[in-house]
């Protein structure tokens, strides 16, 4: 019998990061891999998707897709153009 090298798919604990610096390289992370699946679900679907994240600090990161100018619009005007098919 083999023996196995790991040990297999396993429930992770949710809870905080109590460390500044690992939460940090969480939220850098977790921006990037954010980023890339709202770009592959925008191109595949065909959809139009913005996002808008505030990190712990003062920075604002914005994804969109055609255009992220299209959200900011929207907040400020209450107005969305919708584009018929």
């Amino acid at each position: 019998m083999l023996s196995r090298k790991s040990k297999g798919l396993q429930k992770i604990q949710m809870s905080r990061v109590e460390k500044v610096s690992d939460l940090l390289v969480t939220f850098s992370k977790r921006r990037c891999g954010l980023s890339t699946t709202a770009s592959k679900l925008s191109i595949w679907c065909g959809v139009e998707i913005d996002i808008i994240l505030f990190s712990g600090g003062i920075k604002v990161f914005s994804f969109g897709h055609p255009l992220v100018e299209n959200l900011f619009n929207f907040i400020l005007f209450q107005q969305l153009e919708f584009k018929s098919f």
